[in-house]
């Protein structure tokens, strides 16, 4: 080892050289005071950005039941005057009632018992089965007693009839029976059934019975339960550029909840997804939460959901 050492000289006699540090050049971009006074004011905004980005967003509870529109309607009260085939009845705005239905009137009865008009001649004394010879549909059968060989008593409504078009003159139709000819009698018309002409927009089911605000023609008397409803497309919120935060959960243990961001929701059309019973639903949030209006419908009437958006 010691052979293959080479000796080295050290210089002793250098004077000491003197170092400025303010002389040195600094590279482009270096930590100086001012650059990190810079920086550290950067990075301030950039955590206010972070937080206030952060700060909790306002909800708006959105939750309800779906619409539903009348679908089936029953006489309550039968009415007892001027009621004729094809006259509407438009049942009354209430609470929960965004457009009120409106139904018509499909068949007519007798609602009372007829008044003699004319006795007639010919008949056979005693008692006699009456029938009416006008109108469309079952007509109306009637007891009455002959005495005389004239009608001189009308008894009591065997068959009320079922009519889609009335008896041609209520107030004086001709009666068949017993071999009486020229008896006649006065008429009062009565609802049979119901149909449904418009649905309404129905928030809740009303208490029945229902006393309608008006009708098309003469008659009188009517109240109608409304025995079923359609479900009907409902809007949970309209369009909102700004919106952070929207949830819709289906509440129904039994039934499915359509939901739409495109138009009315419809199942099984285009645009409505199907959320199950008992919680099934979708949470959207930040940059994912779509803007448009949201509807939904329900497998039946006034069915709940819970929405919410922020």
């Amino acid at each position: 080892m010691t052979a293959s050492s080479i000796s080295v000289a050290l210089a002793t006699d250098q004077a000491a050289i003197a170092v400025t540090a303010s002389a040195l050049p600094l590279p482009t971009g270096a930590a100086t005071a001012a650059n990190q006074t810079a920086e550290i004011s950067s990075l301030a905004a950039i955590l206010s950005a972070i937080q206030s980005g952060d700060a909790a967003i306002s909800v708006t509870d959105r939750s309800g039941y779906i619409n539903g529109g009348v679908a089936s309607a029953t006489v309550q009260s039968i009415g007892t005057q001027g009621w004729v085939p094809g006259d509407t009845l438009t049942l009354p705005m209430s609470a929960g009632v965004s457009s009120p239905a409106v139904l018509n009137v499909q068949s007519t009865q007798l609602g009372a018992v007829p008044t003699l008009v004319n006795a007639g001649s010919g008949g056979t004394n005693g008692a006699v089965t009456l029938t009416g010879t006008t109108g469309t549909g079952t007509r109306f059968t009637l007891s009455g007693t002959i005495a005389g060989g004239v009608l001189t008593a009308i008894g009591s409504i065997s068959v009320a009839g079922n009519y889609t078009v009335n008896p041609t003159n209520l107030a004086s139709e001709p009666v068949t029976g017993g071999g009486l000819t020229g008896a006649v009698v006065n008429l009062k018309m009565a609802i049979l059934a119901l149909g449904v002409t418009t649905p309404g927009v129905y928030a809740a089911p009303v208490t029945n019975p229902v006393t309608p605000t008006s009708t098309s023609g003469s008659g009188v008397g009517a109240t109608v339960n409304l025995a079923t409803f359609t479900p009907l497309s409902t809007q949970v919120a309209t369009s909102n550029a700004g919106r952070q935060y929207l949830a819709i959960r289906n509440e129904s243990a039994s039934a499915n909840l359509g939901v739409s961001l495109s138009g009315a929701a419809a199942f099984g059309s285009l645009g409505t997804t199907t959320f199950y019973p008992s919680g099934g639903g979708y949470e959207w949030a930040a940059n994912r939460v779509p803007s448009n209006a949201i509807s939904v419908i329900g497998q039946v009437a006034f069915q709940q959901f819970t929405a919410w958006e922020g």
